[in-house]
């Protein structure tokens, strides 16, 4: 039912990305740092933008970067259960991933949350084929991996295939409307917060990947990370990060 209504509109060229989806609101609030701290360190982008407007789009396509900027769009009925939607919103990005593969337009992507600031190069060792965040200790498959940073290339686009192919059977034996917010965090997550689940449920077969947690000072929650992860926190602490970054990137 999902990841219909999609267009390429500005392909890639360059064969390895950074690739992140968002709405246009999103992107206005977080995706737009993203997309800067990329230009600032020299990655190009690939873009999935669900629903955006003429002018937003066309704003995006005229933007002044040094990177490459590809582009795909998703027109997207909003108008269903909202847990269920969100599900879709956390794997979307896995779906276009995988589609760019298919078509042999890029190598190598570095899928990530919207909301991640790039401090510098991640220099991934030479022969990984598939890096993710993953906490083996972790007692629920919510949380055995992270979705802020998944690292796949062309070779292992079986993983995501498999990922999205558990995420669709999921998506059909789940009672979307039973999940309400007096559900606790754990439960509530594991039952919509689909794209960890999925991710950890295939990682189970998988052997021949490299633990992202394994390379030093990876993510973190501030600036001092290679990668430094916006997602969660208060309102005010989100406040104080918006005002860091842009006194960082100028706007």
């Amino acid at each position: 039912m999902f990841f219909k209504n999609v267009k390429i509109i500005k392909y890639p060229q360059a064969r390895n990305k950074v690739l992140f989806q968002c709405d246009e609101e999103f992107f206005n609030n977080w995706g737009i740092y993203n997309l800067l701290s990329c230009n600032e360190i020299g990655y190009d982008v690939h873009l999935h933008l669900i629903n955006p407007s003429e002018p937003f789009l066309t704003k995006i396509l005229n933007i002044n970067l040094d990177i490459e900027l590809s582009i795909s769009t998703e027109t997207l009925d909003t108008d269903i259960n909202f847990y269920k939607l969100k599900s879709y919103y956390f794997v979307s990005r896995y779906y276009i991933s995988s589609l760019l593969f298919d078509l042999d337009l890029v190598d190598k992507l570095y899928i990530t949350d919207a909301d991640i600031i790039f401090n510098e190069k991640l220099n991934m060792p030479a022969d990984t084929t598939l890096g993710i965040l993953y906490y083996p200790l972790a007692n629920n498959l919510w949380k055995q991996t992270g979705a802020n940073i998944l690292f796949v290339t062309k070779q292992r686009n079986d993983y995501l295939k498999k990922v999205l192919a558990d995420y669709e059977i999921r998506l059909m034996s789940t009672d979307f409307d039973a999940i309400t917010v007096t559900l606790d965090k754990i439960t509530k997550a594991n039952a919509y917060a689909l794209d960890q689940v999925c991710m950890s449920h295939v990682l189970k077969n998988e052997k021949d990947f490299l633990n992202l947690n394994s390379i030093d000072n990876f993510i973190g929650k501030d600036d001092s990370y290679k990668i430094w992860s916006l997602t969660g926190g208060h309102q005010k602490a989100r406040d104080d990060i918006k005002e860091k970054l842009k006194l960082r990137f100028g706007v």
